[in-house]
């Protein structure tokens, strides 16, 4: 038996998994989630998922399953921060471009492309809001959204370009995220 598949999966276990200590510190108000990242990725997600599909992968796909990104983006309509600032709201524009870039090609690599290019501006909020106040994201949950994307990497069973980019891309900005999180506040 290949392990491919099995940890293909294992990724998508822990990747799902992720969210549950991720909603729970929303609700207990630790956590408050960028609204215009969750909602990003959320959309993202469904186009990620199916022309990651699309362009042959198997073992690596069930990671890319949005149904925690959908939940969060619900509960951030709720718990979250962002009122959509300038910065928000510059993201925001930079994935619908993304997207009618995506629609005009039709081809799934440029779909996934174009998808992961919007996901990282997806990132930026978030990242932004976690430079200034480390303490407002589950440290847990992103730490478990790394190990499923180390995992989703390991799992990858054919090595093109168009199956590989996906997990790498997260464990680079997985590892970004980590990196803000548990860095040391300078001292003034």
């Amino acid at each position: 038996m290949e392990i491919q598949p099995v940890l293909g999966v294992a990724a998508a276990v822990i990747a799902t998994a992720a969210y549950i200590p991720y909603i729970i510190s929303i609700l207990k108000g630790k956590t408050k989630p960028n609204r215009a990242t969750w909602w990003i990725w959320a959309v993202l997600g469904i186009i990620i998922c199916a022309s990651y599909w699309s362009v042959g992968a198997r073992s690596t796909f069930w990671y890319t399953l949005p149904i925690g990104m959908i939940t969060v983006a619900l509960v951030s309509l709720k718990y979250g921060v962002g009122g959509w600032t300038q910065f928000d709201r510059v993201c925001l524009i930079g994935a619908a471009a993304g997207l009618l870039l995506w629609w005009v090609s039709g081809i799934p690599f440029t779909a996934l492309a174009v998808g992961m290019l919007i996901d990282i501006i997806g990132y930026f909020p978030t990242m932004r809001k976690v430079w200034h106040e480390p303490g407002s994201e589950d440290r847990l949950a992103w730490v478990m959204f790394f190990v499923a994307g180390a995992l989703n990497f390991m799992a990858i069973d054919m090595w093109t370009v168009d199956i590989a980019v996906y997990p790498a891309y997260i464990i680079i900005f997985n590892s970004i995220m980590l990196a803000l999180l548990f860095r040391r506040p300078r001292k003034i």
